[in-house]
């Protein structure tokens, strides 16, 4: 219980944060949606050969239509993606 507590804090925080206008974006999905369609059908690019379950990193050209179009296409959110990328170890 301590351990998934201790894993919730750090994703409950970058979900919390106030959007901002990197062009990097972690985009929150349902597992059956395909994240590729739904990147390139907002103005996007998967970032990376590999994807978590109910998230992607996506890159855009222009971060404040992407945000609406995804939501508009089916994401539950979308919000900054340069944070996670950095823990993941991802090089821009």
């Amino acid at each position: 219980m301590m351990a998934l507590l201790g894993l919730a804090a750090p994703l409950a925080g970058l979900t919390l944060q106030p959007p901002k206008q990197s062009d990097l974006r972690l985009v929150f999905l349902a597992p059956w949606q395909d994240a590729d369609m739904l990147a390139q059908s907002a103005g996007g690019t998967l970032v990376g050969p590999q994807q978590a379950l109910f998230a992607a990193l996506v890159q855009t050209d222009d971060p404040a239509r992407f945000d609406q179009r995804a939501r508009d296409f089916g994401a539950f959110g979308v919000r900054d993606g340069a944070v996670i990328a950095a823990l993941c170890g991802v090089a821009l």
